[in-house]
């Protein structure tokens, strides 16, 4: 039964939102007929470009009310939404919030010759709350050895301090394609966050969850170091080839990463593959109450990971009716229905992890399990539909979202099961949510939503609380 503070917070995003249809009808009246006021103007300037070099970025502050959540750590990016978080929430959460949309970056574009193009991009992210680099490794450092009961926010990322978003430069001509190398962004990723139809992070399953999608089983390998990427498109086609080269220290790769993508898009509809292979990739997390700071455990300064091989494919769908006929330059009046489903293996590693090698960030492995899957693979199915709106500045955006595991046997003794007895047996995870956008102008977003997420199976073993509600407001600056 939804509890009384679920159904006021269900009733505050409903009355919200109502709110915003009467400011939209106000505003189709003219305000400034009404109001008698002057326009402001926003001070921010379209770009900040100075001989083909870009400042871009963002700035999210907002608000957050969850009903079963934890509090937020130094590192990481706010309130955990999810009721599949770390830790495991223990209780009502109201607090000033932010969702990972802040980071700075350069963007460098040089035109060269014969329509070629020299071009490059670096950025990283960091908490607007603390000031800190988003820092996913040292949230597991920080909690190491404490129980539930004493830990804040915590997660395995790929963003582990420095320069922890992409960083990369290569060429690009409209007839050959794009070359990008260094740490990019993988395929899964431009492939699966481009079929989502949410808009915002806490509210999306699976912008929250990289490790299903974007990382292919890996949440680290959502971007890849040392990686070559290619991409070409026209009208019709898209296509895309990658490579990642392993090594043992500072990357979440320690074995070759391999991936390739392929869409078309014709009069609305748009439909999108992914076929990923990861070898040898670190899935790190913390040591337990006892685990790590005693003698003849590893130093609390240390991780605890897993190592793994990973194969995914990813289909994907949208068909978008425009309202407008494609009228250039009529407000957006649009709307799009999504679906998509992702499938990934797990299997042991092909070479062995060692205690002592480091993964991005420099963090250092204290303790290396390579035989998880020595029974049996793993597999993970994750669906998703959904729908969003576009009309003039607003953007509504419904989607759900489920990930479903099959029983793997784990261990010599391991018997299918159903039950939350063990994290090997099969489970579900599903998540929904609503969302508006209102885009006030080009540089600021301000957005409102509620979601909501459940566990069952071997997904909820070691929750005493399986399912969230979390509200979420706030506001993005863009520039």
């Amino acid at each position: 039964m939804t509890s009384s503070i679920e159904r006021r917070v269900v009733k505050g995003v409903v009355c919200g939102l109502a709110l915003a249809g009467l400011t939209v009808a106000a505003q189709a009246a003219d305000l400034d007929q009404v109001l008698k006021a002057p326009a402001l103007k926003n001070p921010i300037p379209d770009s900040l470009t100075w001989n083909g070099i870009t400042l871009y970025g963002s700035i999210d502050l907002g608000y957050a009310y969850s009903n079963n959540s934890a509090p937020i750590g130094n590192y990481f990016g706010g309130v955990n939404a999810n009721v599949f978080a770390a830790p495991t929430g223990r209780g009502p959460i109201s607090t000033i919030n932010t969702q990972g949309y802040t980071y700075v970056g350069l963007k460098i574009e040089e035109n060269l010759a014969y329509g070629w193009q020299a071009i490059g991009r670096i950025e990283t992210s960091f908490s607007p709350l603390t000031g800190q680099l988003s820092d996913g490794c040292k949230t597991l450092l920080d909690n190491n050895g404490k129980p539930d009961s004493q830990q804040t926010t915590s997660g395995d990322s790929s963003k582990c301090g420095g320069i922890n978003g992409q960083a990369w430069a290569g060429v690009r001509n409209p007839t050959y394609g794009q070359l990008q190398v260094g740490r990019n962004n993988t395929l899964a990723a431009d492939s699966i966050w481009g079929f989502d139809p949410v808009v915002i992070a806490d509210f999306s399953g699976l912008l929250w969850s990289p490790g299903f999608t974007a990382g292919a089983g890996a949440t680290e390998a959502a971007r890849w170091n040392n990686s070559a990427k290619y991409v070409y498109t026209n009208e019709l086609v898209h296509a895309g080839l990658m490579f990642g080269q392993g090594q043992s220290q500072g990357t979440s790769l320690h074995g070759d990463a391999y991936a390739g993508n392929f869409g078309v898009t014709w009069q609305g509809f748009a439909f999108d593959a992914v076929y990923t292979v990861e070898r040898n990739v670190v899935r790190a997390g913390l040591f337990g109450v006892g685990g790590c700071g005693v003698a003849g455990t590893p130093s609390c300064s240390t991780l605890s990971v897993s190592g793994q091989n990973t194969e995914q494919w990813a289909l994907m769908g949208r068909y978008t009716y425009d309202f407008t006929g494609g009228a250039k330059d009529a407000p957006a009046n649009r709307l799009s229905f999504y679906a998509g489903y992702d499938h990934v293996q797990y299997s042991n590693p092909s070479s062995p992890l060692v205690v002592g090698d480091t993964t991005v960030g420099g963090y250092i492995f204290g303790a290396v399990n390579n035989t998880a899957y020595s029974y049996g693979h793993k597999n993970v199915g994750f669906a998703w539909i959904g729908a969003k709106y576009e009309t003039g500045p607003w953007i509504i955006s419904t989607g759900y979202y489920r990930a479903m595991q099959d029983y793997f046997q784990s261990n010599a003794t391991a018997r299918p099961c159903s039950s939350n007895a063990h994290s090997y047996c099969s489970g579900v995870w599903q998540t929904a949510s609503l969302s508006a956008v209102y885009r006030y102008d080009k540089h600021v977003d301000v957005y409102a939503g509620v979601v909501w997420s459940d566990l069952a199976g071997g997904f909820s073993a070691g929750y005493a609380n399986t399912s969230t509600t979390t509200f979420l407001t706030g506001l993005i600056l863009k520039f």
